[in-house]
């Protein structure tokens, strides 16, 4: 019976490894023509919504220290509308593994032979999130900019909060400062 190489079963590990984790994807946009300079001051006007009211204050608390820190100031009736949402969906994989084994012959050694396999499909269930963040323009109603993250929902507080601290400062590296 032949061995797999080390390296390559390393390889192997690290390539299931790389399917499966569930790196957040962040991207953004802007809308042509506009600068986003011109704007200091922001209004949520619907705020993302979580099962956990916590989680929800962490993320709002993020986006504003983010936003504070790119010179802009939340008001109760901003410039810029800032709108949030923040959509969950179930994402089930399948891993299937098989091994196999088998004997024969060859040459002269006779021609039987016996093999044997055996494999099995394991389901996992991670929740994908995406967390939406759109900003129009207050008076005109024109969409301006939008930023969003997607990828697997930690499930630990630690986690989260790790998470939010990472992928949130993300959302606005390209956001201009004032």
């Amino acid at each position: 019976m032949k061995r797999i190489p080390n390296t390559l079963a390393i390889v192997l590990v690290a390539m299931l490894a790389a399917c499966a984790s569930g790196k957040p994807v962040v991207q953004t946009d802007q809308a042509a023509g506009v600068d986003l300079t011109h704007y200091r001051t922001y209004t949520w006007v619907e705020e993302p919504q979580t099962q956990s009211p916590i989680v929800r204050d962490k993320l709002v608390r993020a986006i504003d220290a983010q936003l504070a820190a790119k010179g802009m100031q939340r008001v109760a009736d901003g410039e810029i509308a800032l709108v949030g949402h923040l959509e969950t969906r179930e994402d089930v994989s399948y891993n299937h593994f098989s091994l196999g084994f088998g004997l024969g012959g060859w040459g002269n050694n006779g021609g039987a032979g016996v093999g044997t396999s055996t494999g099995t499909s394991v389901p996992k269930t991670n929740l994908v999130g995406t967390l939406v963040l759109d900003m129009y323009d207050a008076k005109t109603k024109r969409a301006l900019w939008r930023a969003t993250a997607n990828g697997d929902v930690p499930q630990t507080p630690e986690a989260m909060d790790a998470a939010i601290g990472q992928y949130v400062p993300k959302m606005f590296e390209k956001f201009p400062s004032r």
